[in-house]
């Protein structure tokens, strides 16, 4: 895991990253603290790129690939911060110094491994959270609606609209996928979850999420963060794009855009925070967000329990009309409560903890945008260490400052320099 933050305002941005890394081999988990997550993409530029989640591309560290685009692409400078990401990305296709094809199709086989995985996490999550209601109900029926759910979220958007394909494949490339690899997933299938004896149905959205989990844009699978930041050419005031990228696939590169954030003459200031980096969340949204989603779980659940003791406090009223009432206070009225109740904390929220961050940072110089990039990041490492957790975010913390008139400068570098 890692820590990272993009600290912005009009005159500069400020990348700050941590140097833990975590390795995995077999059962055994070791995190290193000298991994360099930091650079300027293009000696000369004002851009920079940070990764995080997965450090390396099919056993390639990210560094060398950096370095092979610095060095071997040579690129010119660009006129917009999406212009040099597209061109990094672009690179990675059909890189075969890197990823032979011969070795492509393990690589589809961990991305469908690790979407697997997923799912059994979804059957688990359903499983507990599920409470009284589903102490009786069968891991094979807990595991179809896990996948149901799973190939829907693949189909659509969580406000119902159709989820589109990825732009990085041609049109059609999903038939492809199921004819080159139709014997890996038959077999991934049958090592995950023969002994459960799923419906033809299921089995059938299996390989249809095979399928899926490579053209849409959905990213359940392990990925690697990548953040380009600073100024093209055309670009008068700083600008984020982060990108997930987890595979290479008939020769390319799974990716899409996950945020894009600009400072122009409305907004002067941000803080985009990237990874695991739940104290920094906390310190400017004011709660831990895993506290928060529980809260919210916590009253929506409780909330329905009551409409459906009030309708029980009436066991002489009209079936029909007692189910009804509650129907419509189940479907309307507690939504919009609910809904309510959100808006008046985020509001709280906005004024009390994010606005009087963000204007402090408006006029903030660039040391001082710097210094909170770093500071914003040590309250990560503080936590891991006073709480005694796996050191998962800790190490040096690089930082850098972008600005037009500056271009890239190191605050702090790892080995100094």
């Amino acid at each position: 895991m890692t820590s990272e933050i993009a600290v912005m305002n009009q005159r500069a941005v400020a990348l700050a990253a941590d140097s833990a890394v975590t390795l995995i081999d077999g059962g055994t988990v070791v995190v290193r603290n000298d991994q360099r997550k930091l650079y300027n993409l293009l000696s000369g530029q004002p851009v920079g790129i940070m990764f995080f989640g997965v450090a390396d591309m099919m056993g390639h560290p990210w560094e060398h690939l950096i370095e092979h685009y610095q060095t071997k692409v040579k690129p010119r400078p660009h006129a917009h911060i999406r212009d040099y990401a597209a061109g990094f990305l672009g690179m990675l296709d059909h890189l075969e110094e890197f990823f032979p094809k011969d070795r492509q199709k393990d690589d589809y086989k961990r991305l469908l491994a690790s979407v697997f995985r997923y799912i059994f996490h979804m059957a688990q999550y359903l499983r507990e959270s599920g409470g009284a209601a589903r102490e009786n109900v069968g891991d094979t029926t807990i595991l179809e609606e896990a996948i149901e759910r799973v190939w829907r979220d693949y189909q659509f958007r969580e406000d119902g609209v159709a989820r589109g394909d990825l732009s990085c494949f041609p049109k059609g490339f999903g038939v492809q996928v199921a004819r080159d690899h139709g014997g890996a997933i038959d077999e991934l299938i049958a090592y995950g979850f023969q002994t459960f004896g799923l419906g033809k149905q299921a089995v059938q959205r299996l390989k249809e999420i095979a399928v899926f989990c490579v053209v849409k844009d959905l990213f359940l699978e392990d990925v690697t963060g990548l953040v380009f930041a600073g100024f093209g050419t055309e670009e008068r005031y700083p600008v984020v794009a982060t990108y997930f990228v987890s595979s290479i696939v008939g020769g390319i590169a799974k990716r899409a855009e996950a945020s894009f954030d600009a400072i122009d003459g409305d907004t002067r200031s941000k803080i985009r925070v990237f990874a695991d980096s739940e104290v920094t969340n906390a310190f400017i949204r004011g709660i831990d967000f895993n506290l928060e989603r529980r809260v919210y779980g916590a009253l929506n659940m409780l909330m329905h329990g009551l409409v459906d003791q009030v309708i029980g406090s009436f066991p002489n009223a009209d079936t029909a009309l007692r189910e009804d009432v509650r129907r419509q206070f189940q479907s309307s009225v507690i939504p919009q409560y609910f809904d309510a109740f959100r808006g008046m904390i985020g509001d709280y929220q906005q004024h009390a903890f994010i606005n009087p961050v963000l204007r402090v940072l408006e006029i903030a110089s660039r040391n001082e945008l710097a210094d909170t990039a770093r500071e914003l990041v040590s309250l990560n490492v503080f936590k891991k260490r006073i709480m005694a957790q796996k050191q998962t975010v800790g190490g040096a913390i690089d930082v850098a400052v972008i600005s037009r008139e500056g271009g890239f400068q190191w605050q702090s570098k790892q080995g100094g320099g």
